[in-house]
């Protein structure tokens, strides 16, 4: 792989290599990244001081809180420890992982939960609950589990990819992003999920693929598909089908999560949140060692003080693409987060 120097003005940049290459140039240094994809590379400065980067991820946080932030389990756990709230979870293994953890460690590999114990675990929590791989990222392999029918079906066939599954309790409330360096919130982002919206004439398939007509990717793509089994079980759980015609202006969320990256909507709440809830994401990015994160949080009004929140997770390197996309308004918010963090990475050189 060669690393090639970038300019603003370089064919088929994204968006933060496009960003930090018009700021790095504003400052007289080099950004190098890739030559195929442009995701991995580096800034360096004129005394040759190198700042690796990939996608969103940047030389602000430490290998270790950024590895911390990947696991749902320790991060959750992290967050427990602090006393900060955040759903109960259980985490599951696969037969392989104990299988291979068992010549290492026996001891360890017999205190592990597995397939077999997820029942009574889901039962302990309450459904409906969760389950999602505790790697995952982008809402991948997130699914909303009913019953323990549904429970052994998915997450068997969930075991079979993944070495470990996250079991984890629902809880109510908006889904927000909040963007934290160095102890400031720089933007704050509600993520709504993907829905349709009836005009009392055409059908909720024909609803659903003009919608999904409007969420490409970068590469052409598409980020959903209409055969995804979890919005077909969303249709009929609301007592529909593919073929029923909504009534004018009646709302239908397809999916239980607000990922951008699967369709959900972003909007800039940033400045009507209350100082409870910023704090909240910033006592939760330094609790888990994060200087730069994107707090994950639920809550049912983020512009009262104490209102009930929940912090599902963190991400050491989140993307900015989607809410820059969203909204040409977003995009001076974009700009200073980008602009931020390079400064943050700058500061002691």
């Amino acid at each position: 792989m060669q690393f090639i120097p970038v300019s603003p003005d370089q064919p088929n940049l994204p968006l933060a290599p496009r960003l930090l290459a018009e700021l790095c140039q504003e400052k007289g240094i080099k950004l190098a990244l890739d030559s195929e994809f442009f995701y991995f590379g580096y800034i360096e400065t004129e005394d040759g001081k190198r700042f690796p980067i990939k996608g969103g991820a940047f030389a602000l946080n430490s290998y270790a809180a950024g590895e911390a932030a990947k696991d749902k389990d320790f991060c959750g756990r992290l967050l427990q420890d602090a006393d900060l709230s955040t759903p109960n979870f259980k985490l599951i293994h696969s037969d392989k992982a104990i299988r291979q953890l068992s010549t290492a460690n026996p001891h360890v590999a017999q205190s592990l939960n597995t397939l077999t114990q997820a029942p009574a675990i889901a039962e302990a929590l309450g459904y409906p609950l969760f389950i999602k791989p505790n790697e995952g990222t982008q809402g991948v392999g997130v699914q909303k589990i009913s019953d323990e029918a549904e429970l052994n079906t998915h997450l068997t066939a969930a075991l079979q990819a993944n070495d470990r599954m996250l079991v984890q309790e629902a809880v109510s409330g908006r889904d927000y992003r909040v963007i934290v360096l160095d102890g400031t919130i720089l933007a704050i982002i509600e993520r709504r999920p993907l829905s349709i919206i009836g005009d009392g004439t055409h059908t909720v398939a024909e609803l659903l693929a003009e919608k999904i007509k409007t969420l490409t990717t970068r590469s052409g793509g598409y980020k959903v598909e209409g055969c995804d089994p979890r919005i077909l079980k969303a249709i009929q759980e609301a007592g529909y089908e593919f073929t029923s015609i909504l009534s004018d202006g009646e709302l239908l969320q397809l999916l239980s999560n607000a990922n951008l990256s699967t369709g959900g909507e972003a909007v800039d709440v940033t400045d009507i949140a209350s100082q409870d809830f910023k704090d909240l994401a910033v006592e939760t990015a330094r609790v888990c060692g994060l200087r730069y994160a994107g707090v994950d949080i639920l809550c049912e009004d983020l512009s009262i003080n104490d209102a009930p929140a929940h912090v599902l997770e963190l991400n050491a390197g989140p993307g900015l693409t989607n809410f820059w996309q969203a909204s040409p308004e977003h995009h001076h918010r974009v700009r200073a987060i980008y602009r931020g963090v390079l400064e943050a990475m700058l500061a002691n050189v």
